[in-house]
């Protein structure tokens, strides 16, 4: 069992609903990474992969739906960056990996080497801290705050 995999079971023992997009091809993951115009980490790509997105439902994480990175649609990274990019001034090199009620925006910085998960303030238009300093930094945080209840 995955870090990810242990961190939705703890999740859905403590009453959460678990949805996973589905696996995504490599070759949706490359066309992905043509769309948002960054090379995404490898432990987003592993996670794409295995799961294709979405992990806690209302907080899932944006991915790739029916192995069409190209779909535009809420929930998925390339119709999160969009809409980001077009309603909020979201910077090119920035891919959206959450993105909640107009309200909450947090994105991989694809500008730099380490790939920073970071937040991006919508109201103010830029970004205000970091969140993780990864990809898998970040998936561990997020599931954890979910899987913790389970221990409560």
């Amino acid at each position: 069992m995955t870090m990810v995999e242990a961190l939705a079971a703890a999740a859905a023992r403590a009453g959460y609903e678990i949805f996973w997009l589905g696996a995504a091809s490599p070759g949706e993951i490359d066309r992905l990474e043509t769309l948002v115009g960054i090379t995404l980490p490898e432990s987003f790509r592993d996670f794409l992969a295995r799961h294709g997105g979405g992990g806690i439902v209302d907080a899932e994480i944006s991915g790739i739906e029916n192995d069409d990175a190209a779909r535009a649609t809420g929930g998925t990274v390339w119709g999160d960056t969009q809409a980001c990019r077009t309603r909020f001034g979201l910077p090119d090199g920035l891919a959206v990996v959450y993105f909640h009620d107009d309200e909450t925006c947090w994105a991989i910085d694809g500008r730099g080497e380490t790939r920073p998960v970071v937040s991006y303030n919508l109201p103010l238009r830029r970004i205000d801290r970091e969140i993780a300093p990864d990809f898998e930094a970040f998936l561990r945080l997020h599931l954890g705050l979910y899987a913790e209840a389970a221990a409560d």
